[in-house]
Parts: structure tokens; C-alpha cells; sequence
């Protein structure tokens, strides 16, 4: 159709007549509706706000996928016989990332996939109003916290912030790619700034807590958000030598992927229900991860995963393009579909999909239980039920970057610091002195952010939140404070420290400590830097000058070099928005650091002793403190505080189990779940100030001549406290079934029988022991099941 406007005259062809006016509008107005049908905007509120992005709005209500009285995987089933039989050729549009695309014709709106949210809501805009979403310190922050309660608070966070985009009609995303779980295992890693910890519990638990906080919300009947963990599975490399993660083929052991790269996966999809993971670039060990279906069939059939399955970007395409598995693009899509890659992230499916399922390489039942797959995810958020009242339809742009979301980014940041050096009591510093802030950065916001950045400030910089040297001006009440940060000029930087009361000198390597796409080649400083560092430390210990070497960082720094004359040593890693508070805060003594690290800061020749391409978690001198043979500079766990704190276990110095009364009567296989010994420990805070430890607890495997690797030790449990000065608490660790088992070489778990050590500590001095025996027979928990 067309609209004829009525004649006029030439000589009036200027003049707007209110015939004329009311056509336009009526134009005006059906484009609109169309435009609002097509995108999701209901023009029926129902009493339940913005309908953007959702479906069965209009004359779509007819549908029985869109009937409310059905169970879900009635209108999943009845929506895919839809878009299958009668929209085929929408099919491969359907199943891509980032956004699938609308299908007017049944109103079903476009749906946008792959919101990053790492440690905040990415892919957006601040809002018009000049809200912007809530930036948390980097994961590898959040790990030294050693306090998952603030990974719950962070992925709530995220979680509200995303519906609020979403009622604000802004983003139609309720998915975000996050969190990353993969494990530390090198400091050389490009994305170590997104991996929590080199430690498979951890991750683990990490995983957990985000899954939860995320998906779990106001309203039991719908998930609040989506999580997608990445990336699956032993994943990290990113560029190094003649490889990249396009073409890389990770060769791992039953037994590494078993003890190391899988518990993380396992714990947030069987103890967090997550609902989304991201299949990797690589190949493991000869396939592409996201043309394997035995890795699918334990995700879903060994662990019961429920969720989605997408790739990452063009990870489709690489196992034509880059790995050279396939032959051609359109082989690709028909693997990648086959092997339980739901969504494709790139434009595989979009543009391959049909012909493969034309040229018979894929069948019409694979293609349907991707489609059920993806539709489900978005029936599970209440995505097709626009006209139901839910808690969600009411968060607003209010809750966008509130004060209170702020805090808790602030309280983040302040419990990610770890104290690794204070000789003499050099910190805390005190005000109104002469403080000079030197180091590359020392006066840019940016470099304390960590990567997957989301928007921070309305003019799209970050200067609404200090940096370093302007936090430690305004902290620095009565005194004076002067800056450097051009790490060439040394002479003005040893002047500079000549002249001061105090040195804070920088230590950074976040512009040179690996991205995405690009890994580290050395751990330590770039000899600017380095040099700078050495210099200014040699002048103010010649002058008696207290100072503190303040680490920003990503990927461990090592610095080997500087910890001799650095009286002091704080590790901030990647602090956030609010780091240079906390920084401050720490540094003039009101806030007590007492954070530990969440991996081994190696030495520098690490890098000679194991090859980083190598992914065998114990070969040569080994990875992470679970396998290192070597002497770190700092271990795992290490940290220290402005207070002292002891500990003490109550419990009695050994147990002793038979493994046959651990077995349910109805299975040969103990449960992970089934407490098998309770350790209780008193921590108290002898010291004159408030602090906070955390009490960590390892099992060290019984000493045994093995046919497999054993690790040196494992952390099984831990736990941090606020202690007044003077105060005690009881802590009290169940430790299960995980805690005492090993791995063969097979892959295969077991409850090990004989005598367990258990080793409780705070990082560093004493330490308290219990041996748990366990006799019997060794017991089978899991298999590995191996396709190569």
C-alpha cells in the first residue's frame, strides 16, 4: 500500500493542509505500531511496563507458544514446529550470536546473545541520564578476596542492571557471556585479568556464586539473567610463538583435564545450574572443542547441563578456516550443530545452516533441539510472557549504577588488596606529609580497570573516577603530594623521591601485560620500568625514605629485582573504579588489606623452566602451587596484615574413617556432598587493630608410591573473618568426599584409602595439622570418558 496525499495547487505545494497532517500521522502512527511489533514494544502495557523485547505481543497471542497455561516444553516445542516448517530459511539466523534476528511474522523480537558483563554490564551506553552501568574490580581481584560473598553481590548486581536496560527499552540482552573460569595455569596467559584464581576449587566456586547471584532473583517462576561460562575447555592461549587459540590443539592428559581443567565447569553447572556455556577456540587434543560431541555428552549427560551451548566468535568457522577439520564452511555448520553447538557466534550458521541441512550433512533433529535449546533460555527469563506481572518488569533506570551498587564495588576493591611486605611497620603511612606518587600508573584511571570494560563515565573516558595520584592528593589532608609518570625521565623521578616523606612508587603491567589475542612473553617489568623501579628504591633506601611498591597487574608481576630494597610491597592486581580509594585507604591505614594471593608469583626464569605450550599441569618444574617444585617469590595464599592473628584447631589431631560406611545404600559411587570429616579451628586477632584473616585449609594425598601425578597439595576449604582486636572466632570446615580424592591416569576419580594430611594455615607462619586415615578399599567417584 501507498499513501495518496490530496492535490494542491503548484503555488501551494508549501502549504500543510489539516488533511495533509492527519495522513502523515495516520503514516506515522502504523509505521510506528509495525516498528514496535517488529522490535518487541507491546502497545498493551498490561499493567506490566515495557514490553521491548519480548514476544507474543499483538496478534501473536494466539499461539500455543505463547499460551501460559502450557508447560514449557510444550510451547518450546510447539514455537520451533513454527519457525521450522513454516520460516525455514530464518533457521540459521535464529541460532547466531551475538543477536538472532526477528521474525515479524510472528512477532518474535530480535534477541541479542552476548552482553560481556566480566565485572559489569558491557555492550551499552551509559544511560541518558548519565547513569552508567556498575564497574567491579577484575576477577583476578575478586579472587584475592578470598570471599565469594562479594562475587554474589557483584553477579546481583549485573544481573538487575541488565533488566533494568532491558524494561528501559535500550538492550535486548538477558544473556551475558561471563563469567570466565578458566584456570590460571600460566602467568603468561594474555586473560589471566579475567581468570579469579590458578586454583580449580576456586574457580569452581567462583562459577557458583555468579551462576547463583545472576540467574537467581526476585522471582522464583523466571531466571533473573542468563550466565554463559567460558571458556570450554583448556583454554589459554591466545597468541604465542607460531600458534594462536584459532589454530591451537591442546594436548591434555585424562588426568590434568580430570584434576584440573574440569572441577571449575562441573561445580558451577551440577552446584550453580548454570545455563550457558561457551565452547573455545582451540582444539583439544585433535578436535575443535566446538565439534566435539563427547565434551557435549558430559556436559550434558554426565553432568546433567540443561542450558544453551553457543561458540565463541567465528569458532565455527575456525574449524574450517584456521584448524582445517573440515573441508569446506558448510561442513563446518553441519559439525559444529551435530556436536551440540546451539548458537553460533560469527556468521557459520547464517550463512551454511540451510544448505547443510539441504545437502542432508545435518539432520532436521539436530537443527530442532538447537532451536529448543535457544528458545528455552528465553522462555526460562519470562521473555514470551509480556502480559504476566513478575518483580523484574519493575526495575527501573533507577537501580543503574546506584550508590549503593558503588559500595559495593568499593568494598570489592577494598578487600582485593594483599599486603605482601612491611618490614619495620613502614606502613601505615601517615597524612599531611611530603608524598610523591611516581610510576607510569600513577594518574590514569584506566590502567586499574582490567579488561572487558564496560561504559564508565557519560563522556565515554573515565575521568569521574580518580586516579591514583588524585585520590592520594585528597587523602593526603594537610600535605603535599607531587607526581611522575613519565617512567623515562629518572632522574626527575630520583629527585622527586629525594624530596618526599614518602614513596609511593608503581609497578604496572597494564599496558604490556597481555590482552585478549595477545600472551605475555616475559612476567616481568619492561626495562623502563624496571629500571625506573630500581633507581628510585636505591635512592630512598640511601636516604632512609619509607616506601611501598604498589603492583597493578593482571597476569602476576614478577619482581625479582625490586622486592630486596622495596621495604613494602602492596598488590592492588586490577582494583577497578574505585581502586584508588581503596589503594588510599589501605595506604594511610584506614582500611586494614587482608586479601590473599589466588596464585604463585613465580620468579622470572619460570618462563625457562616450563614451556608455555606445554599444557600439562606437573611436567618439568610444574604449575600453580599445586605442582610447582621451585621456591616462588610469593606463594598461593600469602598475605599479610596490619594486625597478627593465630590459629588453633580444636578438632582432634587425627580421624579415622573406613571408606565402606561412605557409600549410599542405593549407589557404589560416594557422593561429593557427604561431609567425611569436620575440622574446627580458633583464629584470634592478637593484635591492636581490626583486620580480617583467611584460614585456609589443604588435604595433602597420603604418602604412597603412585602410577599417576598427586598433587603437593590441594585447598579443600577456607574461610574469611572480621576480628576485632582481641577477638576470637570458631570456624567450622566439613570438609567431603572431593577434599580426599585423587585422580589415575585414566581420568577416573576416587576416594583414596590411607592417611590424609590436612593442613590448616593463614598463607604464611604456623601452621596446624590433622591426618584423616581412611581405610578400606579406594572408591570410584567418576569416569573420564575419552575420544582420543
Amino acid at each position: 500500500d501507498h499513501l495518496v496525499l490530496p492535490h494542491t495547487d503548484p503555488l501551494d505545494r508549501h502549504r500543510i493542509t489539516g488533511q495533509h497532517m492527519r495522513a502523515i500521522f495516520l503514516l506515522i502512527v502504523g509505521f510506528s505500531h509495525a516498528l514496535r511489533l517488529a522490535q518487541g514494544l507491546g502497545t498493551e502495557g498490561g499493567g506490566v511496563g515495557n514490553t521491548y523485547g519480548y514476544a507474543c505481543i499483538g496478534a501473536s497471542k494466539k499461539f500455543k507458544f505463547c499460551d501460559t497455561t502450557l508447560d514449557i516444553e510444550s510451547r518450546v516445542s510447539d514455537l520451533v514446529h513454527h519457525v521450522y516448517s513454516r520460516y525455514n530459511s530464518y533457521v540459521g539466523q535464529q541460532l547466531t550470536a551475538r543477536e538472532s534476528s526477528s521474525i515479524p511474522e510472528i512477532t518474535l523480537p530480535a534477541y541479542y546473545w552476548g552482553t560481556n558483563a566480566i565485572h559489569g554490564v558491557q555492550n551499552v551506553d551509559c544511560l541518558s541520564s548519565g547513569r552508567c552501568p556498575t564497574s567491579f574490580p577484575a576477577p583476578c581481584g575478586l579472587g584475592a578476596a578470598f570471599n565469594m560473598s562479594i562475587v554474589e553481590d557483584m553477579a546481583k548486581v549485573i544481573g538487575l542492571e541488565l533488566r533494568a536496560y532491558l524494561n528501559s527499552g535500550i538492550h535486548h540482552s538477558l544473556n551475558t557471556w561471563s563469567p570466565t573460569i578458566n584456570l590460571n595455569r600460566d602467568p603468561r596467559w594474555g586473560r589471566n585479568v579475567e581468570s579469579p584464581s590458578e586454583d580449580p576449587m576456586m574457580n569452581g566456586q567462583y562459577g557458583v556464586a555468579y551462576t547463583k547471584s545472576l540467574q537467581e532473583g526476585e522471582d522464583p517462576h523466571y531466571k533473573q539473567a542468563i550466565v554463559t561460562l567460558k571458556h570450554w575447555i583448556a583454554y589459554s592461549l591466545e597468541s604465542y610463538g607460531n600458534y594462536t587459540r584459532h589454530n591451537f590443539d591442546a594436548k591434555v592428559s585424562a588426568y590434568d583435564l580430570e584434576d584440573s581443567y574440569f572441577p571449575a565447569f562441573r561445580a558451577s553447572v551440577q552446584k550453580g545450574g548454570a545455563l550457558g556455556i561457551m565452547c573455545s577456540y582451540n582444539k583439544l587434543n585433535g578436535k575443535p572443542t566446538c565439534g566435539n560431541k563427547d565434551l557435549t555428552d558430559i556436559l550434558r549427560k554426565d553432568w546433567g547441563f540443561k542450558g544453551y551451548i553457543t561458540s565463541d566468535t567465528d569458532a565455527c568457522m575456525d574449524m574450517y578456516k584456521s584448524h582445517k577439520y573440515v573441508a569446506n564452511w558448510t561442513a563446518a555448520a553441519a559439525l559444529c550443530l551435530q556436536s551440540g553447538t546451539d548458537i553460533d557466534s560469527g556468521v557459520t550458521y547464517a550463512g551454511n545452516l540451510h544448505n547443510a541441512v539441504g545437502e542432508r550433512l545435518v539432520s532436521s533433529a539436530d537443527a530442532k533441539a538447537a532451536l529448543s535449546n535457544a528458545y528455552r533460555m528465553r522462555m526460562l527469563l519470562g521473555l514470551f510472557d509480556p502480559y504476566i506481572p513478575s518483580p523484574y518488569r519493575n526495575i527501573s533506570q533507577d537501580v543503574v549504577g546506584t550508590q549503593s551498587h558503588q559500595d559495593l564495588s568499593l568494598h570489592a576493591a577494598r578487600q582485593s588488596m594483599v599486603l605482601l611486605k612491611n618490614e619495620d611497620k613502614v606502613l601505615p603511612f601517615k597524612r599531611g606529609a611530603r608524598i610523591a606518587v611516581i610510576g607510569q600508573a600513577a594518574n590514569d584511571t584506566l590502567d586499574l580497570l582490567g579488561n572487558y570494560v564496560g561504559p564508565i563515565c557519560p563522556d565515554g573516558m573515565f575521568s569521574c573516577f580518580p586516579t591514583i595520584f588524585q585520590e592520594i592528593s585528597k587523602q593526603n589532608t594537610n600535605g603535599e603530594t607531587q607526581m611522575l609518570d613519565n617512567i623515562t625521565a629518572v632522574s626527575e623521578a630520583e629527585d622527586i623521591a629525594k624530596g618526599a616523606d614518602y614513596v609511593i612508587l608503581i609497578a604496572s603491567n597494564a599496558r604490556d601485560g597481555g590482552r585478549e589475542g595477545m600472551d605475555r612473553v616475559t612476567i616481568g617489568l619492561d626495562n623502563e620500568q624496571s629500571t625506573l623501579c630500581q633507581r628510585v628504591l636505591e635512592v630512598t633506601k640511601a636516604n632512609g625514605i619509607p616506601t611501598v611498591l604498589l603492583l597493578i597487574n593482571g597476569g602476576a608481576l614478577s619482581i625479582d629485582e625490586l622486592i630486596p630494597n622495596s621495604p613494602a610491597i602492596l598488590e592492588a592486581f586490577s582494583p577497578g573504579v574505585h581502586g584508588s580509594q581503596a589503594i588510599g585507604e589501605c595506604l594511610f591505614g584506614d582500611y586494614n588489606p587482608g586479601g590473599k594471593l589466588p596464585v604463585t608469583i613465580f620468579p622470572k626464569d619460570y618462563i625457562n623452566q616450563v614451556d608455555f605450550l606445554d599444557m600439562s599441569m606437573t611436567n618439568k618444574a610444574g604449575r600453580t602451587y599445586r605442582y610447582y617444585k621451585g621456591t616462588p617469590l610469593f606463594p598461593f595464599g600469602f598475605g599479610l596484615s596490619y594486625t597478627n592473628f593465630t590459629i588453633k584447631v580444636l578438632s582432634p589431631p587425627s580421624l579415622r574413617l573406613s571408606t565402606s560406611t561412605l557409600l549410599p545404600e542405593t549407589s557404589k559411587t560416594p557422593s561429593e556432598d557427604v561431609t567425611l570429616a569436620r575440622v574446627t579451628v580458633v583464629v584470634t586477632n592478637t593484635g591492636s587493630r581490626e583486620g580480617d584473616e583467611v584460614v585456609q585449609v589443604y588435604s595433602m594425598p597420603p604418602n604412597k608410591t603412585y602410577n599417576h601425578p598427586t598433587p603437593i597439595k590441594t585447598l579443600v576449604a577456607y574461610q574469611r573473618v572480621h576480628l576485632e582486636a582481641g577477638e576470637r572466632k570458631q570456624i567450622d570446615f566439613e570438609l567431603d568426599a572431593t577434599a580426599f580424592s585423587l585422580v589415575n591416569k585414566e581420568g577416573s576419580r576416587y576416594l583414596a584409602s590411607g592417611f590424609h594430611e590436612v593442613v590448616i594455615s593463614r598463607g604464611h607462619g604456623e601452621v596446624e595439622r590433622v591426618t584423616v586415615e581412611l581405610s578400606g578399599d579406594s572408591i570410584t567417584m567418576s569416569n573420564m570418558t575419552k575420544w582420543w
